[in-house]
């Protein structure tokens, strides 16, 4: 069991994590990431997500701009750089397409 978002890279055009690979790189973009920009993704990482939840395309872009910010900090570890960069992008794919953005 684990997290799986659309719009992702795989033969599934999803992006899966572990529960707890999911709280493990939520700590690490906690720890990169301003208050500002944190809390406009923890809710992401504070536990089981609802069965289905929807983003629209609109916040799907912003947590996008968010997550690549995080990849892209110098302290970020390059193997959880690489994943947060995987998922930004399934969420500008999700915004430019003009879909929700699903996480199940």
């Amino acid at each position: 069991m684990g997290v799986n978002i659309s719009h992702g890279s795989n033969q599934f055009g999803q992006e899966r994590l572990s529960y707890t690979s999911v709280a493990a790189m939520g700590q690490q973009i906690a720890y990169v990431l301003s208050g500002r920009d944190w809390r406009k993704v923890r809710h992401l990482f504070s536990g089981r997500l609802p069965d289905d939840l929807l983003i629209s395309p609109d916040k799907a872009g912003e947590i996008a701009d968010v997550f690549a910010k995080a990849a892209q900090h110098s302290k970020m570890p390059r193997e959880w750089g690489d994943t947060i960069r995987r998922w930004a992008a399934a969420g500008y794919r999700a915004h430019s397409s003009g879909e929700p953005w699903s996480w199940s």
